[in-house]
């Protein structure tokens, strides 16, 4: 899964933007879905409705099916938006984020527009590409494209490498267990989806270290 987010203020194109990526990776057969981050929160449930009363009760998401489609809600919590959208979209080659700016770990595309926005702002390390009618920024070392060039913009988020593989490392009384992929990233999204909910955790943990000890802890000396 490629994860890459477009960035920048109100009026610049970004919604433009990617309904032309979108169209262009499926034309090419990939699984693509579209993200609307909403800094401000949002709604979709009315007052009084069903799933909305579901909500009031204490439910931690709600869905309404019907033949033709569906939606589900729930509550984010801390979850990072990478794990948010690898649990959501499983399967998918590309997901699409409008928005995110203070995303960690996501690359994202700025797309500035004259009279509107001019000046760089995402960090180097996340910045993938510049869209722009201006032409070159000063300063710039990332591609520069115009909004109309959709398929070289597909062509490089397809040429990022995926993510690497966390190393997951399981010892059981001290002898160290193999693990083939599946299970690793089985492991890898169970531990990241329970500890998103605790308070204080980072949403977006760069290491994780968890002991089970069935001895329980050593006694104290009285």
């Amino acid at each position: 899964m490629k994860i890459v987010a477009a960035v920048g203020l109100s009026e610049t194109g970004k919604t433009l933007l990617l309904n032309g990526l979108i169209s262009e990776f499926k034309r090419r057969g990939l699984r693509t879905f579209g993200v609307k981050h909403c800094s401000h929160g949002f709604s979709l449930d009315m007052e009084g409705k069903d799933t909305w009363t579901y909500a009031q009760a204490g439910a931690d998401g709600v869905a309404m099916i019907s033949p033709e489609e569906y939606a589900v809600l729930g509550r984010t919590g801390e979850t990072g938006l990478r794990a948010l959208a690898e649990r959501v979209f499983a399967g998918a080659d590309i997901v699409l984020v409008e928005g995110g700016k203070h995303a960690r770990g996501i690359q994202k595309i700025e797309v500035l527009r004259s009279g509107v926005s001019d000046v760089i702002q995402t960090p180097p390390g996340e910045l993938l590409a510049v869209v722009s009618d201006l032409g070159v920024p000063p300063g710039t070392s990332v591609p520069v494209f115009a909004l109309k060039q959709t398929g070289e913009i597909c062509d490089l988020i397809l040429s990022q490498e995926e993510d690497a593989m966390s190393d997951i490392r399981l010892e059981v009384d001290g002898r160290k267990i193999p693990l083939n992929p599946f299970v690793r990233t089985f492991l890898e999204k169970t531990v990241l989806g329970m500890i998103s909910s605790l308070t204080g955790v980072d949403p977006d943990p760069r290491k994780i270290t968890l002991a089970i000890d069935r001895d329980g802890p050593p006694e104290r000396n009285s």
